[in-house]
């Protein structure tokens, strides 16, 4: 059995869980056309397993799926957690809710991240306020216990002035000047409809404070992902993953919440609490479907070409014809 990527040579981590592999801790499978891949960690290319007994360990991979929980999907593609690995199911999945334990961990994360910034800034300030306290004669008594609020919004400013990554930074059309965006910034744009993409963003100059340009594609997801993560952890005290993703499931979807905002026109800012969440949900879960359909559909041409070079004999058609009929809810073609 393999144990590096044949694309980059770095060495697979994990140790294929279910699939019995020995490597891998993101497995990908189609049941409809009996392949496995095991996902490299470094370079995110696919890499098809040898044919020998691939089909007895897809029926296993697909055993553990069916008890995992799906953390995104399209009608192509799921992304399944089952205990420590990543499973990925190519093929029409049946109908699932929005996965809340993925966000609920995410925002449980955040609020770890800031404790350990925050909790040892205000302890080692407390301490030196209470020594000028005592100092001073107990002039600074309020200031002192007031600590923890002044560093925690220290801290929230420290993460809104965080740039936004985008490939080549804006030029606003009213003022002209480059638009250099901090995360904060995205809290004045607008989801706008578009007629050549599901959706833009509109967003407003830092500098002359007018609408200055509007963004679509991959850069207007960039600029929500980094925007909507400042405003979920600035209000994140108030907002729940259930409650959000209830909000998405009302709607009818990811897809659906996105027009449904874009419809609206409405700033990011003025979103009620759960949506401006749950609208972070719609994001991330498009853009990681996405990126996994891309791939797949690379390591679908690979395997076209690799599976046709072995021939096909009775018994190997018999073994794929009954994994195709063992699922009902698999694409027609």
């Amino acid at each position: 059995m393999f144990s590096s990527c044949a694309f980059c040579n770095a060495a697979f981590d994990g140790d294929g869980g279910p699939s019995g592999l020995g490597v891998g801790r993101r497995i990908a499978f189609d049941e409809w056309k009996g392949r496995l891949w095991v996902v490299c960690p470094r370079c995110s290319r696919w890499n098809l397993t040898p044919f020998d007994d691939r089909l007895e360990r897809i029926e296993a991979v697909a055993r553990a799926a069916s008890q995992g929980r799906i953390a995104a999907s399209t009608q192509q593609v799921a992304l399944i957690r089952w205990e420590r690995y990543d499973l990925v199911r190519v093929g029409k999945p049946p109908r699932v809710e929005l996965a809340t334990w993925r966000y609920g961990e995410r925002l449980r994360n955040r609020q770890r991240e800031r404790m350990k910034v925050v909790v040892p800034l205000t302890v080692a300030a407390i301490g030196l306020g209470i020594a000028a306290n005592v100092a001073a004669g107990g002039g600074f008594g309020v200031v002192v216990w007031q600590a923890h609020r002044v560093i925690d919004g220290f801290y929230l400013w420290l993460m809104g002035s965080r740039k936004v990554q985008l490939l080549e930074p804006p030029i606003c059309a009213h003022c002209g000047t480059l638009m250099q965006l901090r995360a904060r910034h995205v809290q004045y744009a607008r989801i706008v409809p578009d007629r050549h993409e599901e959706m833009a963003v509109v967003l407003s100059c830092p500098k002359c404070r007018h609408e200055g340009t509007q963004l679509t594609g991959t850069d207007a997801i960039q600029v929500l992902r980094q925007g909507l993560t400042y405003m979920n952890l600035d209000k994140g005290g108030r907002r729940r993953a259930e409650d959000a993703a209830r909000e998405v499931d009302q709607v009818g979807g990811a897809d659906q919440l996105v027009r449904d905002i874009a419809r609206r026109e409405l700033t990011l800012r003025s979103l009620r609490a759960e949506r401006g969440l749950a609208l972070e949900m719609a994001v991330d879960e498009r853009a990681e479907v996405e990126e996994l359909e891309r791939q797949w559909k690379e390591a679908e041409e690979i395997a076209d070409i690799a599976d046709g070079t072995l021939g096909t004999s009775t018994e190997i058609e018999n073994e794929l014809r009954r994994l195709k009929n063992r699922g009902g809810d698999q694409p027609s073609g």
